[in-house]
């Protein structure tokens, strides 16, 4: 039996590629002729990605299969697809769930769209024993990555650092009142980030007035006349400004008659606009804190740095559990063949006990107890030369394991049963 996953992501293709896949999202996976395949499709906005058990080349079958019913030949994009196999496949699933293969280091979103999608492959009955372990797995590793690392700590967007350093200067944002200047996408996602951390009131002004309604009907805020623009400044604790202006529109003069009416209450300003909305010098008013899109761009690389650190010991940690994961799956495919081998091997040590016991009748209980013993003893050392050795077989394909049963003299029966012949027949029968 083997691990692969196909697929795609950023790092393999350019946007113009990933876009033509993003239709996939729940379709079928379809299964290969006379082949029964667990499988689980990860899409994201960055990915698409399909993670199969069982037979690799009715894997590879089942993922052109994909493509080419929604009008995609392989072929013709083959130089943007990678394929892992094995331990490969593992690790690449449990970098995935840990954030070390996302376009933004560390970000928490992945996790729970792994799980999503092995949730959903699960109630569609394509998951057997295989994909169960393996999945289950990658989420125990993801939270283990972000429980014991700083990987997904310190932001690393430009709106979100802004809305960190408004609340490093205001404490708990939900008593404060924030004024969006502007209509831009960026002062939209700041404004995202502030009603996430609970900023009740927000005030949005533009010179194109129906551009500053339709953002106040959005995060259900109000809007102002730009001609309010000196009052709202006035009232408002923190201020996005983001408009597409030739040049500043808010004067160092201006903003000196704004503070003296606040009575030193502080004003936090994030100046997004390229060219700046607020003069420069804006900076050197007293309880005035100005950012501008340098300033927060170098918190967000000094933030990604420290990610990067953090990265190192999620690697080490994905690596660890991605090798334990192997070990507990090469012993967990050898089991039935240990246990019946265990089971063979006392049936015949007790046979020839009863038989030696049956051709020696003067023997006392002593040495019936003795000779016993000392047989278990014996079988005991042989069995644990032959357990090690089957464990180093745990790789071992269902011909390959064929083979070392009759070596061992073992039933057909003794050996085990894939999780893919159980998950097609559960499909077949509907259970």
């Amino acid at each position: 039996m083997s691990l692969i996953v196909f697929g795609l992501n950023h790092k393999s293709a350019p946007v113009a590629i990933r876009e033509k896949l993003a239709h996939l999202c729940g379709v079928p996976i379809p299964q290969a002729d006379g082949c029964n395949l667990e499988s689980v499709p990860v899409y994201t906005c960055n990915r698409v990605e399909v993670y199969y058990a069982g037979n690799a080349a009715a894997a590879q079958r089942s993922f052109v299969e994909l493509l080419a019913h929604n009008g995609i030949n392989y072929d013709n994009l083959v130089e943007y697809f990678y394929r892992h196999d094995g331990e490969d496949a593992v690790l690449h699933l449990l970098a995935v769930a840990a954030g070390l293969d996302s376009m933004i280091l560390g970000e928490n979103q992945i996790l729970h769209q792994v799980k999503e999608s092995y949730r959903y492959s699960t109630e569609q009955g394509f998951v057997g024993k295989q994909l169960h372990r393996l999945f289950q797995k990658a989420l125990e590793v993801g939270k283990k990555v972000r429980s014991e690392t700083g990987i997904s700590q310190n932001r690393v967007s430009i709106a979100s650092t802004a809305v960190d350093l408004a609340r490093s200067i205001f404490g708990p944002l939900s008593a404060s009142t924030a004024l969006v200047i502007g209509a831009g996408e960026m002062a939209s996602l700041v404004a995202v980030h502030l009603r996430e951390n609970g900023v009740k009131k927000m005030l949005f002004v533009n010179r194109t007035e129906a551009s500053a309604q339709e953002l106040a009907e959005k995060f259900d805020g109000e809007s102002r006349p730009f001609e309010q623009l000196e009052e709202l400044l006035g009232r408002c604790d923190i201020v996005i400004s983001s408009t597409s202006a030739p040049a500043a529109i808010v004067s160092v003069a201006l903003m000196q008659k704004v503070m003296q009416k606040r009575s030193e209450r502080p004003i936090f300003i994030v100046d997004i606009a390229v060219p700046r909305d607020f003069e420069a010098d804006c900076q050197d008013i007293a309880n005035l804190f100005l950012y501008d899109v340098d300033d927060l761009q170098n918190v967000v690389n000094e933030n990604m740095s420290q990610r990067h650190v953090e990265a190192e010991k999620a690697r080490a940690i994905v690596q660890y559990e991605a090798s334990q994961f192997q070990t507990s799956v090469a012993a967990f495919t050898v089991v039935p063949l240990i246990n019946r081998l265990r089971e063979q091997t006392e049936t015949i040590r007790q046979t020839e006990m009863e038989r030696f016991f049956a051709q020696n009748p003067d023997l006392n209980e002593e040495h019936k107890q003795a000779f016993d013993q000392c047989s278990r003893s014996l079988t005991a050392k042989w069995l644990h030369n032959q357990i090690v050795a089957l464990k180093k077989q745990g790789s071992a394909d269902s011909e390959q394991l064929r083979l070392i049963a009759e070596t061992l003299g073992l039933a057909e029966d003794s050996l085990p049963q894939t999780p893919l012949s159980v998950a097609g027949q559960k499909r077949k029968t509907g259970e």
